[in-house]
Order: structure tokens, then sequence, then C-alpha cells
């Protein structure tokens, strides 16, 4: 090795040090294979309490909680014997004993020949995120759960009083009881989907042969307000197979959706197309008010609001939309949302004829 070579590769290791100190990320070097430390690492050291003589003899595994290990030894060995970088989360031991999550990523570092040299990795601290996480998964999932049967009760008993009632002044009350225990229950569902959708399971359909048409058409009469807005064109065979229900959750969403944040008055399009032999469309348009680009690209993400200063029942948690694309990718399809000050809004829904099994 030249001088000069010597010397680049001290200053990029220097250079390296430093970044790891500016970021305040613990760093590690890795041989080839993936496994042995190149050199000590008093950063995972100072990290997890582990002595110089673990950490160079079990490199990454020294510390990592046992129930974990098994996982992060697959993951790395995968990742090792592609030649990518790898990305895991786990528990990691802390000097008190205590394991705390940790976020570990590391990569290959490549010769002129592409030959791998050594791997380099970081650790971030996670754990105050996957608390925060968790608390919300679990407050979500009491929400979902223990809220049905209390609600269920009150709507059969709301039901039953409406049946024997006959003077106005006593139905009308009933009928805001059950028109709000009905939004609550939609808000329910769908605190339930978004707490599958965290915890890594896919929102489950059971797909029947249906006519989007009678989705759409069911949608709009159940529609508590702006049904009279509607202008529904159906064009072409809107037949496939999906799940009913869902569908119809999603149009309901969709629409809702266009009611609220369309300009009051002004007209809602909805299209369905089934001009295609293995798809059909489904645009919902509304004129309202331009969102902004930043928030168009957030708009299925949950707990986000496109008007946060408007809450409108269960869409005022803004999972309507996140709930929306989840049912739609469970299907198989796409959605995506356009808006312009000349075009108004529109979403726009994919869907495969025959929906995954």
């Amino acid at each position: 090795m030249s001088r000069s070579t010597a010397d680049d590769d001290t200053a990029a290791e220097r250079r390296f040090a430093a970044l790891a100190q500016a970021t305040g990320q613990v760093v590690w070097r890795l041989a080839p294979d993936g496994a042995r430390p190149l050199e000590d690492s008093p950063g995972w050291r100072a990290l997890t309490g582990v002595s110089r003589e673990q950490w160079l003899e079990r490199g990454v595994l020294a510390g990592v909680h046992s129930d974990d290990r098994e996982r992060v030894e697959a993951a790395v060995r995968a990742a090792v014997a592609a030649g990518v970088a790898w990305d895991v989360e786990l528990r990691l031991q802390r000097p008190d004993g205590h394991h705390a999550w940790t976020q570990l990523r590391a990569a290959p570092v490549l010769g002129a020949g592409g030959e791998r040299l050594e791997w380099v990795g970081a650790a971030v601290d996670i754990h105050a995120r996957k608390e925060v996480d968790a608390f919300r998964e679990m407050v979500l999932g009491i929400l979902g759960h223990d809220l049905r049967n209390p609600l269920n009760a009150m709507m059969v008993s709301a039901q039953l009083a409406l049946l024997r009632a006959r003077e106005e002044p006593v139905r009308t009350p009933l009928e805001r009881v059950l028109a709000s225990g009905e939004r609550m229950g939609r808000l329910i569902e769908q605190l339930l989907d978004l707490t599958l959708v965290r915890l890594g399971a896919r929102i489950a359909v059971h797909p029947v042969a249906v006519d989007l048409r009678e989705i759409v058409e069911q949608a709009i009469e159940e529609l508590p307000n702006g049904k009279t807005r509607i202008r529904f064109d159906a064009v072409g065979d809107l037949r496939g197979t999906w799940d009913f229900d869902r569908l119809l959750q999603v149009v309901t969403i969709l629409l809702g959706n266009a009611v609220d944040h369309g300009t009051p008055g002004t007209p809602i399009s909805v299209r369905a197309v089934g001009e295609a032999a293995d798809a059909v469309e489904l645009m919902v348009h509304n004129l309202g008010p331009t969102v902004p680009e930043s928030v168009r690209e957030s708009v299925f993400e949950p707990f986000r609001r496109t008007d946060p200063a408007r809450r409108h029942g269960a869409r005022a948690l803004g999972l309507g939309l996140f709930v929306t694309r989840q049912l739609v990718l469970a299907h198989g399809g796409t959605i995506a949302f356009e808006s312009s000050e000349a075009g108004g809004n529109l979403m726009h829904v994919h869907l495969p004829r025959r929906a995954p099994a």
C-alpha cells in the first residue's frame, strides 16, 4: 500500500470516527463475514455494559435479549449471504441489567473491485418511541374492544324504545341517540382496524361475487346528509369478487369526506367504470379548497386531517382515509388523491376484479 493510499485510509477512518461522535450514535466495524469485530467499540460497551472481551467474542450479539437472539442471528445471516444492508429492532442490554429497544443497522463496505472489505454499523436507542407506540396500541385496543359491549346494549335499547314510541317529542331524541351510536360504532371499527395494521396484521377481507353499483347506491342511500348533492354515473360491467361490507365502508368514507370537505351546495361526482377486463375504477370528485401539497402527501396517514379546524365524528381523528387505503390494499387495489384549484379534489380507486384470497 502506498503512503498516499495509507494516508487516505487514515483520513477516512478519522472522518468516520468524527461523524459517529457528532451524531451521538454507537458505531462499530465488523469483518467481511459480518460476525467478527475488527476493533473494540467503546460506544457499544458503554451502551450495554458488556466487557471488552464479550464484545470482541460475540460482536453485535453481545447484550442482545435471549428472546431476540435467534431472530437477529437469522436476519444478519441472510443479509450477509446476500451482501445487502440489514436493519433490525431488538431489546439490548443496558448497564443496569435491564433491556431497552434498540435499532441496529449495518451496511457492507466494498472495495474498488466490488469485494467486501468490512461491515459498518450503528445502534440507535428507540426505547422511548417503542413505549409510546405500545401505549397507543394498548389504548386503541381497550377502546376498540371494551366500548363495543356497552355501545351495542345502548343501540339495542334505543331501537326497542323507538319501535314503541308514538309521539314525535320522544322519537326525535331516540333517533339522535341511534345516529350518534352509529357514528361511535364506525369510530370503534376504525380504531380496531388501525390497531390490526399497527400490530403488523392485514385487515381481513372475505370476497364474494358483488356489484360495485349496488355498493355505491347503498352508500349514497345511507349517507346521513349531502346525498342530494351526489351525482352517480356507472359505466360498463361493475361486477367483481370483493368484500361487500368492507367496500361499502370504503365508499361511505370517501363520500363522507367529499361532503365534509367540499364547498357546501356544490355537486359531488361519483363515477364507476368497468370497461377493463381485469379491473374497475371508482372516482369521487368534489369542488372545494385546494389541499396543500404538504398535506396532500400524508392524507392517508393516521391521525392526519386535511382540515384540522373541522370535526366530523369518526373522521375527526383522521383515521377514515387511513382505513380506506388499508381496505383498498387488502383488495389488491390502489388509491390516489389529486387536488388542484382548477380541478377540485379527486379520490381515484383502482380495484382488481378479484380480490386476493
